[in-house]
């Protein structure tokens, strides 16, 4: 106790604060330590701090993150106050490479990166929507804007008629979608766009590749943070219709131009009083609303970041069938073992659930159904007569609360009441995810010399379950029997990678160079059931096991996959005085997926670039400060063809009839013909790009021009339909794409005023270079069901519109007698006010050899803008983007149901009469329009649908620090948002943005769209 007690009394108090050289603001979380000891503290709020040191201690160490360490001899003072300065090497800007971070200043590949700040901008319920706009040469488009919508995302345009989606790589765990990430926890988000970049990842890389880093804890004092906002949705437009009396007018005419007597007399139009706006009726407000807490901190040897979130949305279309909500929890550490070994973890839990209406649906989908019910129907049946006769014939209406929904007397067959059809849709997803991965690092006694082995598990599960009650729609729509749907599937897949990598630099040499191997083992199972005649009927009892003892429980579909995946890579770099770069990289994959003729696939790439401003000549140039000239070359691949995708398949077949009773019996033989050449397919890539920064980095800028080629196209080769089974997985094409992409970006820091703008834009010509199946041709989907309004040939875009070009209305008999060939009218039976169509092929006649290109809704042009403005402490952002090239079918019409269904009111302005339109045709309940052309037919348009959005608005006030810590508060901000404030467009249908995903696209169904929000939010940091 003495002992103690001198020693005590020997030690010193020492105090001070620390702050930052640049702008003398306090920092927090500063580690004070005695040099060659372990007596040490942190800093607090103030950058203040007190340390007790030992007789005989000689200096003070001063570490902190992003600042250059600093020691101070203690000497007799018994108060220390210290400014570090800012360490330039840190600061600089860095970017994940794959399986690196590197300077940006020498990277030679084009990438492009979105950081924590721009993740969390513009409030999204998907991280990947962050890229859109910000990130040139990469489409990010909504599936849908149904609450738990996927999203779709193209790097460098549609390489593939088949899967086109990136790899995502999530803290080094390869992954198919990041829907599940909290944005929150994000730190940044990289884009490796050139096949040189994404050849790393070899066979996975085709359609590029996304990097995800998430938010990792740092030493100092623990910090705990509040991000929230709440907000309301609505619909931002509505599609014009016609009002009841035009709906009446309007029919009459097309059936008095049908030689028929009028739908509607005077009488029914003057004295009708039910005028429904279906779309009134269905769009609603709904909330949106996202919270997260964040805690992080630790110290030199262990640090940890931990999160909760929730995000939950209500759709704008019957928000009690249409919404999301999603759980998530994270926790990230890294602990220094020893000197020589450092450990972690990255895992995370995520849930889902959501409920979803159909959509996007000619048949039957919800909005579909409210843009061509009649408006002379009611919501609700309130007419006694009617109420009666359901009574009698024991009719079923679709009810609530004890009221019968309307039902239309116009022969609509599919399309229904669509608040009846929201009141009897019943459905729900579940899911859950846990991702994770633990790596251990040894770094050795050979300086530069690391060794990384990283182990990660994907392991997910989920179910759901839909219900079909009872209902009488209408005569031609009626559900006679109950049923349930459920369906319920898991899945694991293990990764396990070894990484060793070296660096060294010695005079102005610096070399770098690493090899590792992947292997990843995946296997899932699915299976689903359905029953009719629920036992009880209602939601709350729709289950499988409800359904009547007598009636046979169904399966609807097992599926069983299995995917293994080893790979072998490498890189090696070198700079001199990081001037002049080069890199190469090669990686060798073999695949589950193909035979043993073909099982591995070999992926190499090289960059190369020049740091002109590192030369003499430019060293002293007042305008030019950084220039550096890139160019590479790579090739990656694609093995998305599915599980053994190049052998036979054996299944079910026709039944056959067998014995004396002729008993049908199922069969059982080939289904799918094998092809054990199936190979890889490959994209080969040249880019050449500038990065440059004049006036001291106030204006940076990016070129790249790129060309890629995507070969040996997975697909399925055509048989002849006598065969009966599939054909085989083929190589069946090549596709390429060329484009420019531009980014300028300009800063300027006055004081207490900050500004910065981004503008960024690209382009990209897409074209099919060869369809190697036998026809020259792949015909994708239509409407209806139909096949062949999409299509890929050589020398088209992928895909494009097939069908008839117009040439605008006839408007008088002399116009159609003069569209003639050797006197001979080409439209024989047309009449004024019907389309003009264009023989392609001057055969004289309209038939299917002059169907042709009529457009594609491939996207030409991406371009966006972000702006951002701070004054002390007030912020101010402002981000649009657009899009531009593309076509879109809007294919709300039915022409099967032209007797029946509303209109919009843009055909109002059909052709009445001689020289009333040139865009219309006269409207005719007879069917003489029928041709699929750039109309695709008379009711249903191909449109132009480039648009430019405001996606966000955003106003920020941040409270000062000395009124903030007054309460322990070390930041306080508060904000209004608004997102998709504003839309330009040309596009008719209810958004041009939406309805993408897959390689076939284009249609507008009737896509949920997406809504306008209105929102208040919050972030306090302790």
């Amino acid at each position: 106790m003495l002992s103690a007690y001198v020693s005590n009394a020997q030690d010193r108090m020492i105090t001070g604060q620390v702050t930052s050289a640049q702008d003398g603001s306090f920092l927090p979380g500063v580690n004070v330590k005695v040099k060659g000891s372990s007596t040490g503290t942190i800093t607090d709020f103030d950058g203040n701090y007190k340390l007790s040191v030992p007789e005989g201690a000689e200096e003070l160490i001063f570490s902190f993150i992003g600042y250059s360490q600093q020691s101070v001899v203690i000497g007799t003072q018994t108060t220390i106050n210290i400014a570090l300065e800012e360490d330039v090497e840190q600061l600089e800007e860095v970017v994940v490479v794959g399986y690196q971070v590197q300077k940006k200043s020498v990277v030679t590949g084009a990438i492009a990166s979105v950081k924590s700040e721009d993740i969390t901008q513009t409030p999204v319920q998907n991280a990947a929507q962050s890229l859109q706009g910000r990130t040139p040469g990469v489409l990010v488009t909504p599936v849908s804007g149904q609450p738990g919508a996927g999203i779709d995302i193209r790097v460098r345009g549609t390489g593939s008629n088949g899967n086109n989606t990136p790899l995502y790589v999530v803290d080094g765990v390869q992954m198919d979608n990041i829907n599940f990430l909290n944005p929150n926890d994000i730190e940044s988000i990289e884009v490796l766009k050139d096949a040189a970049s994404a050849a790393i990842y070899g066979s996975r890389g085709a359609n590029g590749v996304v990097l995800v880093s998430t938010k990792k804890g740092k030493s100092g004092r623990t910090i705990v943070s509040y991000d929230g906002y709440y907000g309301i949705q609505e619909a931002w437009r509505k599609t014009p219709l016609m009002n009841a009396n035009e709906y009446m007018m309007f029919h009459n005419e097309g059936a008095v131009r049908a030689d028929r007597v009028p739908r509607f007399t005077q009488s029914e139009i003057d004295n009708n009083t039910t005028d429904t706006d279906w779309q009134g009726e269905m769009f609603q407000q709904a909330p949106i609303q996202s919270h997260n807490i964040q805690m992080s901190g630790g110290t030199e040897k262990s640090t940890f970041m931990a999160s909760v979130g929730y995000f939950g949305q209500q759709g704008i279309v019957a928000p009690e069938k249409s919404n999301f909500d999603r759980y998530t929890i994270r926790l990230n550490s890294t602990h220094k073992i020893s000197e020589y070994f450092k450990s972690g973890a990255n895992v995370t839990f995520s849930r889902e659930e959501k409920q979803g209406i159909n959509e996007q649906n000619q048949f039957g989908g919800v909005l579909q159904n409210a843009l061509l019910h009649d408006p002379l129907t009611t919501v609700w049946e309130d007419r006694p007569e009617k109420i009666q006769e359901f009574d009698t014939y024991d009719l079923k209406p679709a009810n609530k609360d004890g009221r019968y929904y309307g039902i239309s007397e116009q022969g609509l067959r599919e399309i229904v009441n669509p608040m009846a059809r929201i009141n009897n849709t019943y459905s729900e997803d579940a899911s859950n995810k846990f991702l994770g991965n633990v790596f251990i690092e040894a770094t050795p006694g050979i300086k530069g010399l690391k060794f990384r082995t990283d182990f990660g598990v994907d392991i997910g599960n989920w179910g759901n379950r839909n219900y079909n009650p009872e209902a009488y729609y209408n005569v031609d729509n009626q559900v006679n029997a109950s049923s349930i749907n459920q369906a319920a599937g898991s899945y694991v897949v293990y990764q396990w990678e070894n990484v060793l990598s070296y660096n060294k630099k010695f005079g102005d040499h610096s070399f770098d160079a690493l090899i590792g191997t992947t292997m990843r083992d995946g296997s899932g199972i699915q299976l689903g059931s359905s029953r009719n005649n629920l036992q009880i009927p209602g939601w709350d009892y729709a289950y499988v096991n409800n359904g009547a003892d007598n009636d046979t429980q169904k399966g609807t579909g097992q599926l069983e996959w299995q995917h293994r995946l080893v790979s072998f890579f490498g890189k090696v770099g070198y700079n001199y005085k990081e001037k002049y770069l080069i890199s190469a990289t090669a990686r060798y994959d073999g695949s589950s997926n193909f035979g043993p003729n073909n099982k591995f696939g070999f992926f190499p790439s090289v960059q190369a670039g020049w740091i002109l401003t590192q030369e003499e000549f430019l060293k002293t140039n007042d305008v030019v400060n950084f220039l550096k000239l890139r160019a590479s070359w790579g090739k990656v691949g694609n093995e998305n063809i599915g599980a053994f995708g190049y052998l036979e398949l054996f299944g079910a077949t026709p039944s056959y009839p067998f014995g004396t009773d002729k008993n049908m019996v199922p069969g059982y033989g080939i289904t799918r013909m094998a092809n054990p050449d199936l190979k890889w397919e490959a994209a080969s890539e040249i880019d050449l790009g500038i990065d440059a920064g004049f006036f001291d980095d106030k204006i940076t800028a990016t070129i790249d021009v790129y060309s890629r080629e995507r070969q040996d196209l997975l697909g399925t080769l055509p048989v002849p339909g006598f065969t009966g089974v599939t054909g085989p997985n083929y190589n069946l094409g090549t596709v390429r794409n060329q484009g420019i992409e531009m980014a300028v970006t300009y800063s300027k820091r006055d004081g207490d005023f900050h500004f910065d703008i981004t503008a960024n834009a690209s382009y990209n010509d897409n074209k099919v270079i060869e369809v190697a199946n036998g026809d020259g041709k792949i015909y994708g989907p239509g409407l209806f069901n139909t096949q062949g309004q999409l299509l890929m040939e050589e020398g088209y875009a992928l895909p494009y519109f097939y069908g008839f070009k117009t040439d605008g209305i006839f408007q008088n008999q002399n116009e159609v007698n003069a569209h003639a060939k050797d006197g001979e009218p080409i439209q024989p039976n047309s009449q004024p006010g019907d389309i003009r169509y264009v023989d392609i092929n001057g055969d004289g006649k309209i038939d299917n050899d002059d169907r042709t290109n009529i457009g594609s809704p491939i996207h030409s042009w991406m371009y966006g803008l972000n702006v951002r403005m701070d004054y002390k402490g007030f912020d101010f952002s402002m981000f649009w983007q657009g899009q531009a090239g593309a076509k879109m079918v809007n294919g709300t019409l039915r022409t099967d149901l032209r007797e029946g269904q509303n209109y919009p009111t843009r055909w109002l302005n059909r052709w009445t009469g001689e020289g009333s339109t040139n865009s219309f045709p006269r409207f005719t309940y007879d069917d003489t329009n029928s041709h699929n052309y750039d109309y695709l037919n008379d009711m249903v348009h191909i449109e132009d649908a480039s648009y430019l959005r405001l996606k966000n608005l955003q106003i920020g006030y941040t409270l000062p620090q000395k009124i903030s810590k007054k309460a322990g508060i070390s930041k306080l901000r508060v904000y209004v948002s608004g997102n998709n404030l504003l839309t330009f467009t040309d596009y008719t249908g209810m958004d041009p943005e939406v309805g993408h995903g897959g390689a076939w696209f284009g249609f507008d169904n009737g896509s949920y769209p997406q809504a306008r929000a209105y929102l208040m939010g919050l972030n306090v940091t302790f």
